[in-house]
């Protein structure tokens, strides 16, 4: 499905380490993908169209929960008819992208974190804030993530995000409803569970940052932002240097090397062709009632929340 194919090398043992901490096996697993497989079939406003290894990750990601699993499913569809902004279109080849990639650098750390998370880094902001078009980013990230649906297999994330170049500019020009549906993207659509929040060369800025970020947040997630200044070694408390790219004090290698490895190597096909497959709201049943855990009554947005 992707060009990259051994991006991640996920090895036996960290699969074994995963399932391990989250207290199920192999046959658990197969159980439980036909169990969904079957569900999904029966549901008549969504299609079938997912791999047997996307149930499996979307199951380890919400931690064997059944339920949780068919909300994540009927979200990955219908978020695309609410959210086509992130979850449609998405060519890496695009302009939007390849505008968004030259003004930003992102990437997917290939290792994992002893206890099993991956790194997302942020970095080389381009100070003018001008050049920062949000909803791209949003689209760069559900790729990653589509990615990390057939090769990852991981207990959540961590994400890394470098202040160095960031100015009143882009706090204002922040906005609070792309970070939201980012939010509820990743939690909802993709099921993923974020263990840390790391800004790293923290200046006086951050003040007003993070009182827009809190917004978006969960009491329990406030609690899992970090901010180092410049200079500090303490990220290091957190994640290992070989998750972290040279430039901030990692040894995996320089991070023109590896902004972007992940999306760029998808396959284009596999990607697009994924823009067919989306809800029919029109056929959902009365009693099907994902729609309002998803968006929340009367469409309102549920804050972000952490295991």
């Amino acid at each position: 499905m992707t060009d990259t194919g051994k991006y991640f090398a996920i090895t036996a043992e960290e699969v074994a380490y995963v399932r391990k901490q989250l207290g199920t096996n192999e046959e658990d697993i197969k159980t439980a993908v036909t169990s969904l497989r079957e569900w999904l079939r029966l549901q008549p406003h969504l299609p079938d169209a997912v791999d047997d290894s996307l149930i499996e990750r979307m199951y380890i990601n919400c931690k064997c929960s059944m339920e949780r699993v068919k909300l994540g499913l009927d979200a990955y569809f219908s978020l695309k008819n609410r959210i086509p902004e992130f979850l449609m279109s998405r060519d890496a080849r695009g302009t939007d992208i390849q505008f968004a990639m030259e003004h930003i650098k992102m990437m997917t750390m290939p290792r994992l974190t002893k206890d099993a998370y991956r790194v997302h880094v942020i970095t080389a902001v381009d100070e003018d804030s001008m050049n920062i078009i949000w909803a791209p980013y949003g689209k760069i990230l559900s790729i990653a993530m589509e990615v990390m649906f057939v090769e990852d297999y991981s207990i959540g994330d961590m994400c890394i995000i470098d202040m160095a170049n960031v100015n009143a500019g882009h706090v204002v020009r922040a906005d609070i409803s792309i970070i939201r549906n980012l939010e509820l993207c990743y939690k909802t659509a993709y099921c993923r569970r974020l263990k840390g929040l790391h800004f790293v060369n923290a200046s006086k800025i951050m003040d007003s940052a993070m009182k827009i970020v809190k917004m978006a947040l969960s009491e329990k997630l406030q609690k899992r932002v970090f901010v180092h200044l410049p200079g500090s070694t303490s990220l290091f408390d957190h994640v290992q240097r070989d998750c972290l790219p040279d430039e901030l004090g990692g040894t995996a290698g320089p991070v023109d090397k590896l902004a972007y490895q992940l999306i760029t190597g998808a396959n284009r096909e596999w990607l697009l062709e994924k823009d067919k497959y989306t809800s029919d709201e029109s056929r959902r049943p009365a009693e099907n009632r994902y729609a309002d855990n998803i968006y929340g009554i009367a469409g309102s947005f549920k804050k972000l929340s952490v295991d």
